[in-house]
């Protein structure tokens, strides 16, 4: 019983199938390493400090792949920016002084612009349209930039600069993770 040439074209084509497309998908969902995370988190841009200590968090992290890492990223720096935007407004509405009034204004102005930022990231991760997705992330931080800008005018709660601080890394930890991996 022999094969005949349409027998083993299909066959042919099923195995480049399987070896090829389903070998790729595979390899798209592996877990990141810690050979990934190092890279990660000495990239010049990045505080090694805070980058090792969020990303060694959560026994969670470890078992993600570089889409579902970014998701959980996003997802918890966006919390820290709905979080940071509802401070800023308490601040407008206690603060007394008129500058630092139009300061946290401005920031409250900038971190609202940030969530929508957000929105737009998850939306883009989704499609995998990391072109967008890295835009919409330069979105995040730009945000946080300029009220951190718009903080320096006077001299708020040291505490502000920080959580900004801690927002913008977050920002340039997904920045990274798009750039060496997610855009390969």
């Amino acid at each position: 019983m022999g094969l005949n040439v349409k027998s083993c074209f299909l066959l042919a084509n099923i195995v480049f199938f399987l070896v090829f497309v389903v070998s790729a998908s595979a390899r798209f969902s592996t877990e990141v390493t810690k050979s990934e995370i190092n890279s990660i988190c000495t990239h010049r841009d990045v505080n090694a400090s805070l980058c090792f200590e969020f990303l060694n968090s959560s026994p969670q992290i470890a078992a993600l792949d570089f889409d579902g890492l970014t998701k959980y990223l996003l997802t918890y720096e966006s919390r820290k920016f709905s979080d940071m935007l509802k401070q800023f407004q308490s601040l407008v509405n206690s603060t007394t002084d008129p500058s630092a009034k139009g300061s946290y204004d401005v920031c409250v102005g900038t971190f609202d612009k940030g969530t929508s930022c957000f929105d737009d990231a998850f939306k883009d991760l989704a499609s995998k349209d990391y072109i967008t997705l890295e835009w919409s992330v330069v979105c995040t931080l730009d945000m946080a930039d300029g009220c951190e800008e718009e903080l320096s005018t006077f001299k708020p709660n040291p505490q502000l600069f920080k959580d900004i601080s801690i927002v913008k890394n977050l920002s340039l930890m997904g920045l990274v993770i798009v750039k060496l991996f997610l855009k390969k």
